[in-house]
């Protein structure tokens, strides 16, 4: 068949580069992750530049973050890449230095990754590599290829791509000593405005009428839990995964909390065959035991 003119080819290698320096968030750790010079993978990056009509990074106080045009590419260059692999792997030649990536939810993060560490210690588990975020952020990772498994609270009821899942008791959460609700006043709300559980619990106050104010707006766990751990409001946690030093706070005033689905989620094309160890070791760590002790406080 002639060759069809006109249309151009990506190297996988610009992929490679590209999807290290994003996930580095720098060039020279990149090209040291890829055995490349400085002006090696700079150069391909230029040449996907020209390739895809735009620039992919921008420069930041930490390094570099894509640009609108790299967020698109980078959801396509990991569902290339992936698909390569596979191919390779059809040969029975596994990628060279593969490497899983798995995502936790942040909240989760305190409880479980030194049981994770535990178990991914074992020599058949292969390399992997963490990130953790909200539940909405690890979704989108998820759905653009970003991550290979993920434990987290399911955004929307999940319909495919479910290793394992289950229910998540929610508790709303203060500090051992500080408990800031007052009758007559609104509930002092720490939260998250987009966040999952926090949408969760402030639809709860308004079906039930309860007054409540965000009184404390953070996007990550460890700034929340010291708000609320300085006595400023209550927040929601799942039961098992409550932050220390923080407690279940039980008052009239607080209506009762649903339950959350959760699960582990694979990215669509994740070998699960090839990978069937670490998935194992990845559900049976972060499944929830039968029966979780928790710590609770009543005012008196």
């Amino acid at each position: 068949m002639a060759p069809r003119y006109g249309h151009s080819n990506i190297p996988i290698e610009l992929f490679r580069s590209f999807v290290a320096i994003s996930e580095h968030g720098s060039f020279t750790k990149a090209a040291k992750e890829l055995n490349l010079t400085q002006p090696a993978i700079s150069a391909q990056v230029k040449r996907l530049q020209r390739l895809v009509g735009g620039d992919l990074f921008v420069k930041k106080a930490t390094g570099v973050g894509l640009t609108e045009l790299g967020l698109i590419v980078e959801r396509y260059a990991y569902r290339i890449l992936t698909l390569n692999d596979q191919v390779i792997a059809l040969a029975g030649r596994e990628a060279k230095h593969e490497t899983i990536h798995l995502g936790i939810q942040s909240i989760f993060a305190q409880k479980l990754l030194t049981d994770v560490m535990n178990k991914f210690s074992v020599p058949s588990i292969g390399r992997y590599r963490f990130i953790c975020g909200s539940a909405v952020f690890l979704a989108e990772k998820l759905k653009s290829g970003y991550v290979d498994l993920v434990f987290m609270l399911a955004p929307t009821e999940p319909r495919r791509n479910v290793l394992a899942e289950w229910n998540e008791k929610l508790a709303w959460v203060c500090a051992p000593h500080h408990f800031p609700v007052t009758d007559g006043e609104p509930i002092p709300f720490v939260g998250r405005e987009n966040g999952l559980m926090d949408r969760t619990a402030m639809e709860i106050l308004e079906d039930r009428e309860v007054p409540y104010r965000l009184v404390f707006n953070a996007v990550d766990v460890t700034t929340l839990t010291a708000a609320v751990e300085a006595g400023i409001g209550v927040m929601v946690a799942p039961e098992r995964a409550i932050p220390e030093p923080l407690i279940i706070a039980r008052d009239r005033v607080l209506p009762k909390l649903p339950e959350m689905r959760a699960g582990v989620f694979f990215k669509e094309g994740f070998d699960l065959k090839r990978h069937r160890a670490l998935m194992e070791a990845f559900v049976s760590v972060v499944q929830p035991a039968k029966v979780v002790g928790t710590r609770t406080t009543r005012r008196s």
